[in-house]
């Protein structure tokens, strides 16, 4: 893992995010950047710039009400297929699952909450 990127689609408003603190616990030298539905398009730039500079990056989608309409342009970018980057999806979010699916080239572990991303982080770094 070079880098890890967490796309937050929940309504949840917090600054500092539990995911993030547990992967910099984890693996404190990689860059790790976050976005949520509400970001603008300059945070989505920064975001894509990650994914395209880092081949090997975790993105950990946190599945929940937000648009996923507004993050179309790190959309497009995220479903190339990259043999070397992972999502993970944490929780439902049906319409992004069947993108993934649809993708036979994308590599991704869906998880049911945030502990199942602990044992995930624990096993692959």
């Amino acid at each position: 893992m070079q880098a890890f990127l967490l796309i937050d689609l929940s309504e949840e408003i917090a600054f500092e995010k539990p995911i993030l603190k547990m992967v910099r616990q984890h693996a404190p030298a990689i860059p790790v950047f976050d976005i949520d539905a509400r970001s603008d398009a300059t945070l989505q730039q920064y975001a894509v710039r990650l994914l395209q500079e880092n081949p090997e990056t975790v993105v950990c989608v946190k599945s929940g009400a937000g648009d996923l309409n507004r993050l179309l342009p790190l959309l497009e970018e995220l479903l190339l297929p990259q043999p070397q980057r992972h999502i993970l999806l944490i929780g439902e979010h049906p319409r992004f699952l069947r993108m993934l699916q649809a993708r036979p080239g994308i590599a991704y572990t869906l998880l049911a909450n945030e502990e199942a991303l602990r044992q995930f982080l624990t096993k692959s770094v």
